[in-house]
C-alpha cells in the first residue's frame, strides 16, 4: 500500500509531467511543426493532448480527494544560486527567529 504523502508526491509529479507534455504539444509551432507541414502528426498529437487533459483533471481530482482527508505536503523552496555563505547566514537567522529573539 502506498503511504498518503508519497502518493500525493507521486500525483504531483504525474501532473507536472502531463502538463509539460501538453505544453510541448502546444509549442510545436515554435519548432516549425505546423498542421500544414505535418497534418496527420498534428491530428494525432491533438488527440493525445485531449487524453492528457482528461488525465490531468483526474489527477487533480485525486489530489483534491487526498487534501480533503487532511493529507498535505509541505513545500520547501530553495535557491540554487545562493552561495554557501548566504546559506549559512540564513541558517543563523532562522535559528534566532525560531527562538523569538
Amino acid at each position: 500500500m502506498i503511504m498518503p504523502d508519497s502518493e500525493t508526491l507521486r500525483l504531483e509529479k504525474r501532473q507536472r509531467g502531463l502538463q509539460r507534455v501538453a505544453t510541448a504539444i502546444n509549442d510545436l509551432s515554435i519548432y516549425g511543426i505546423y498542421p500544414t507541414n505535418f497534418p496527420k502528426l498534428i491530428q494525432v498529437l491533438e488527440h493525445a493532448k485531449d487524453h492528457i487533459k482528461v488525465e490531468i483533471l483526474a489527477t487533480k481530482e485525486r489530489m483534491l480527494d487526498n487534501s480533503r482527508y487532511g493529507i498535505k505536503v509541505e513545500e520547501v523552496y530553495t535557491d540554487p544560486l545562493k552561495t554557501e555563505a548566504q546559506k549559512e547566514s540564513d541558517k543563523v537567522n532562522d535559528m534566532y527567529t525560531e527562538k523569538g529573539i
